[in-house]
């Protein structure tokens, strides 16, 4: 069961990739015989799920055919981003103009820019840009031609209208034709064409009132464009390659178009043959006959051309036989399409093309004949022509005419407008003017006859020019450029300014330019000399004063700062003093060997440490007090001591104070021996001048009166 379930799954798979591969298959069919209306929904619904470069192609092309252009657009938009390394430049051509029609110039441009500098076609950059300046020359003319939309327009196509007598003759798409047995041109759905007349007096009536132009010359196939002799005895007109009922088609199954004759007889249009020079693999259209009718004019794909369609001329001698015909050359013709050419009485060369500069698709061109030559065709400007196709371009010696249009606020498809032309054609390249006065810088007076000199960016002598009587100047420049002015005059110093120019034609920029003159100039050097040295002056004083000042605050600061240091200096000593005195005085209470009377700090040891009667050696007793002070200025490194030692008054003074000296040097000696440096203690030996008991004579005292008096003090003089 499961097998013959998958086996079901894969024939329906098969059959469903059959149906798809018919529709494509269909679909090419349709589009190679030009069949577009009918090829594509099919293209739109194989493009839901395949989307392959050929698919994109045609469906781009199909709605670009029919002239529905922003479809076109999206498609060619798709194609060019997902394939642009696979198509060539004819679809960013096609592209560029599907967005020209819709309206984005800018983006139109720049598709093409991209496309060529990508491609490294410098050539065709330079081209582009030429051909933008050309149209915005033409743009800046403005409208010159008034234009209406003819009342005879239908939804249909009409066009190739020309007024011959008292009548318009034109192509229409076939009117009252009966459904079932009318023709259908399957690349627009639309009936085949046929030629029509029309009476001038009633065009506002409609084409209601439009005849078919002859039952001998319409068929059931495409007849439209024509030209019609001077004497109005024999017609050209296009069709397909139609003859004796009988449709021919080329390899492709294509038609191909051919310009047929016929003459006026018995009032009607008989002996229908077709131009010598047609082919049946390719088409011949557009017939027009030149002011003498010994020249027609062609559009022709034949071999050998530049491209697409291009215009020829054949000769017609005066029994109305053809000559060669001969393509205009690459002055007229480029590699896209020239069609639907006309003559007008001054035999300058009206067409429609693609190739050259244009606003849209389609554009009507205009080339001037000079010495029989055709020069450089030129834009016929707006509103002739715009974003779609504008073609079949016909006018009559009062400037009155007709052309074709298929612009959007039309009646339908290709409308026949009628025109007047109201403006020449006078092409010019945006310029503008740089105008000014030249004046004397101090007195603003003009100095006339001065010599303006334009500079452009390559410093390149545009135009020199001397100014009037009144000093002024007006030059004629380029636009979006950038010019230096200089003004000279003898007499003067040269001056000069930088001018820019804009998009706006026919401006005038101010070039105005002051000179000063070189007396004033000297005059003003030597004021400028006297004042630099007043300045100079003024600054050396200034800087004087500055010195001095500076001086004079860094004296001040200094001092204040000396001052501050010196009031900072006080207050940590306070403070240290203070500390110092805080600590001694914890010392002095911890300590019972110091005692503090009045403001004398002693070590009491006088008791203790004594000296026999005429000697200065330290007794045993007196070690051990003496160890006790050591210990005392080990534990207090900031006492300094003097040891002051005295006697009593026997002997003389001088040997008494000797012998205090001696027992003072003694202790020292003593406590320097037990690590007491010797810079903390003063020996000093005061002998009998400063007795504790007072003696007259030496026997007025006890002996141990005397013993008080031979004693050794120890005051601190000094406690860091």
């Amino acid at each position: 069961m499961k097998k013959t379930f998958l086996f079901i799954c894969f024939v329906g798979l098969l059959q469903i990739s059959a149906i798809a591969q018919q529709d494509i298959q269909r679909a090419h069919n349709y589009f190679n015989r030009a069949f577009y209306g009918d090829a594509i929904p099919l293209y739109e619904e194989i493009a839901k799920s395949n989307k392959s470069a050929v698919v994109i192609k045609n469906l781009a092309d199909c709605y670009y055919n029919t002239y529905q252009l922003s479809k076109a657009a999206k498609w060619f938009s798709y194609l060019t981003s997902v394939y642009s390394e696979n198509i060539d430049e004819s679809y960013f051509f096609k592209y560029s103009q599907t967005l020209k029609a819709i309206g984005e110039y800018e983006e139109a441009t720049q598709i093409l820019m991209d496309y060529y500098a990508s491609k490294k076609e410098t050539t065709k950059v330079e081209k582009l840009r030429t051909e933008l300046k050309h149209l915005e020359n033409v743009d800046a003319i403005g409208n010159r031609f008034k234009i209406e939309n003819l009342p005879l327009n239908t939804k249909y196509s009409e066009f190739g209208a020309a007024k011959v007598d008292s009548t318009v003759i034109y192509a229409a798409s076939k009117k009252n034709a009966k459904p079932i047995l009318s023709k259908v041109y399957r690349w627009n759905s639309e009936n085949y064409l046929d030629i029509y007349s029309h009476s001038v007096d009633k065009l506002a009536l409609g084409d209601s009132v439009s005849i078919a132009f002859s039952k001998n010359i319409n068929t059931k196939m495409h007849e439209a464009t024509f030209a019609i002799s001077n004497d109005r005895k024999t017609i050209y007109f296009t069709r397909n390659n139609f003859t004796k009922g009988k449709k021919k088609t080329d390899e492709n199954k294509i038609s191909n178009l051919k310009i047929y004759k016929a003459e006026w007889i018995e009032n009607q249009w008989k002996n229908i043959t077709e131009l010598h020079f047609n082919g049946d693999d390719f088409s011949n259209e557009h017939p027009t006959l030149n002011a003498s009718n010994t020249k027609m004019y062609f559009a022709s794909d034949r071999p050998g051309g530049f491209g697409s369609f291009d215009i020829y001329e054949v000769s017609i001698d005066a029994n109305g036989n053809f000559g060669v015909p001969k393509n205009l050359g690459e002055t007229i013709n480029t590699t896209k399409k020239e069609q639907f050419p006309f003559i007008d009485e001054n035999n300058n060369l009206y067409f429609s093309s693609n190739g050259h500069a244009g606003f849209g698709l389609l554009d009507i061109f205009v080339s001037e004949s000079k010495n029989n030559i055709f020069q450089k065709p030129n834009n016929a400007g707006k509103p002739l022509n715009g974003g779609y196709d504008d073609f079949a371009f016909n006018l009559d010696s009062d400037q009155n005419g007709f052309f074709a249009s298929n612009r959007p606020g039309g009646m339908g498809s290709d409308d026949i407008y009628k025109l007047q032309i109201t403006k020449p054609l006078i092409i010019e390249d945006c310029g503008q003017f740089i105008a000014g006065t030249i004046t004397d810088k101090t007195t603003n007076l003009p100095i006339p006859f001065s010599i303006v000199d334009v500079y452009d960016t390559n410093a390149k002598l545009i135009v020199s020019e001397t100014t009037t009587a009144d000093a002024t100047f007006k030059v004629n420049v380029s636009c979006e450029s950038q010019y230096t002015i200089k003004a000279r005059k003898k007499g003067y110093e040269d001056n000069s300014k930088n001018v820019s120019t804009d998009k706006a034609r026919n401006s005038t920029k101010d070039g105005s330019i002051s000179l000063i003159s070189i007396a004033e100039i000297e005059k003003k050097k030597a004021a400028e000399q006297k004042q630099i040295e007043a300045e100079k002056q003024r600054k050396a004083q200034l800087a004087k004063e500055e010195r001095i000042a500076e001086e004079k605050r860094l004296e001040e600061k200094a001092k204040k700062e000396q001052e501050e240091k010196h009031v900072k200096a006080k207050k940590e000593n306070q403070l240290k003093e203070q500390e110092r005195v805080k600590r001694i005085e914890s010392v002095i209470k911890k300590e019972p060997l110091i005692e503090k009377t009045n403001n004398t700090i002693i070590i009491k040891s006088e008791s203790k440490v004594r000296f026999d009667y005429g000697l200065w050696y330290i007794r045993l007793e007196s070690k051990e007090k003496l160890d006790e002070i050591v210990t005392l200025l080990k534990n207090n490194p900031g006492i300094h001591l003097e040891i002051g030692t005295h006697t009593d008054i026997r002997g003389n003074n001088r040997y008494n104070r000797d012998l205090s000296q001696k027992r003072s040097n003694s202790v020292l000696e003593y406590l320097v021996s037990q690590g007491i440096s010797e810079k903390r203690i003063t020996a000093k030996g005061y002998g009998e001048s400063k007795p504790l008991v007072k003696c007259e004579t030496e026997d007025s005292c006890t002996e141990q009166q005397h013993e008080l008096n031979r004693r050794c003090e120890f005051t601190i003089i000094k406690w860091d």
